[in-house]
């Protein structure tokens, strides 16, 4: 059967064309939304110290902050599925395409990043902002020699066997990049969708601070929100969707400049792909996943249904002539990558729709609001370009 990864590129096509100590205490973060998802039996994790504990509800999330202006987390497993849909692609390689120590601080630490990675994310509290990764860190005895094969020569100050500080050459001067790591405290069960098992296999959360020399000190446990609120917050931005199992991708984003007169005053997002019945498109594709993107943005003053739809066109117009160029770039790829293209168009037209109450416009795009009349063309066309056919 094909894998959900030709979905999610047809999803995030989509979403295009239609437009560090804290004395112990254990941070816990994530909720849920949606139906209960099965769960299976995990290995639980006592720690004696500081440490994460992911919230495990029909998704998993490893890190909410309490007080940022801005936050997104990734499953990894999700974007590792959308980057291997061509043959012979690596999810790996746009990381150690970044720097060429970058493979070698990886052997290093004997991390595999095809499979070791299950998730990444970032935040700002301050003007400075925090990145991490949540990974199956089995050698965490191994972070010195991670950074001294990652920034060979640089300065290295070890704060403590989890805590280092990077010196490195900026364009205002010398940055500090704080690298720490802290082990992932998890309970007895997880969701047994097959992202969140991936996801499971992490054993610690490496956070990065300092990577645009503000000369901020950070301290990220220090940064993250309470059990309670954590909840809260995680709840808040899932609800977004109308089932976040299976989800790739959450996060919010708080003021900011929006349109000519009209302000954001915060928004939410989310990227799921819960398994089930699937729907005409997803089936077609050989999964029992639907996908859902959602964007919610609260405005101010409330737009009008009419200043909303000329947004709409402005960016249908702005988006399609944006994309034309980079369509042509995939003209040669084969006749798969055209009829993923098609799909997604007719995803981002047929799949969208918007709601407008008071402030608040949502932006929504699903796979099962494609009726399968509309897809007899292109399951023909995909029985010809994909090796094997539709269920090899």
């Amino acid at each position: 059967m094909r894998t959900t990864r030709v979905l999610v590129v047809v999803a995030a096509l989509a979403a295009c064309k239609g437009k560090g100590n804290d004395g112990g205490k254990t941070v816990q973060t994530g909720s849920a939304a949606g139906p209960a998802a099965a769960s299976v039996d995990h290995p639980v994790t006592k720690v004696d110290g500081p440490a994460v504990a992911p919230a495990i509800t029909g998704s998993i999330t490893f890190v909410v902050p309490k007080d940022a202006s801005w936050w997104g987390e990734m499953a990894f497993p999700c974007y590792a599925a959308a980057i291997n849909l061509q043959p012979g692609s690596s999810a790996a390689a746009p990381f150690t395409q970044l720097s060429p120590t970058v493979a070698p601080a990886m052997a290093a630490a004997d991390i595999d990043l095809e499979h070791d990675v299950a998730a990444v994310g970032a935040y700002a509290t301050t003007d400075e902002p925090t990145f991490y990764a949540a990974i199956n860190f089995r050698h965490p005895d191994r972070l010195k020699a991670m950074l001294e094969a990652l920034a060979p020569g640089a300065p290295l100050k070890e704060v403590s066997k989890t805590h280092y500080v990077v010196t490195t050459p900026g364009a205002a001067g010398d940055r500090e990049i704080h690298v720490l790591v802290y082990p992932i405290q998890w309970p007895a069960k997880v969701p047994g969708d097959r992202w969140s098992t991936d996801s499971a296999k992490a054993t610690h959360v490496v956070f990065f601070t300092g990577l645009f020399g503000s000369g901020t000190q950070v301290d990220p446990l220090a940064q993250l929100a309470d059990p309670a609120t954590a909840l809260a917050k995680t709840k808040d931005v899932e609800g977004v969707l109308s089932d976040a199992r299976g989800r790739c991708i959450t996060g919010f984003a708080g003021a900011h400049d929006f349109q000519p007169g009209y302000k954001l005053e915060h928004a939410r997002f989310g990227f799921a792909g819960p398994e089930g019945a699937g729907d005409p498109l997803t089936n077609l594709l050989g999964s029992h996943r639907t996908l859902e993107l959602a964007v919610e943005l609260t405005l101010s003053p409330a737009p009008t249904e009419q200043v909303v739809n000329g947004w709409i066109d402005q960016a249908k117009a702005f988006l399609g002539a944006t994309l034309e160029p980079i369509k042509a770039q995939f003209a040669g790829q084969g006749p798969a990558v055209d009829v993923l293209w098609d799909l997604a168009g007719l995803l981002g037209n047929k799949g969208f729709r918007h709601t407008l109450k008071d402030k608040t416009l949502t932006l929504t795009w699903r796979t099962d609001r494609i009726p399968q009349s509309d897809l007899t063309t292109y399951e023909k066309r995909l029985e010809l370009a994909l090796p094997g056919g539709l269920n090899p």
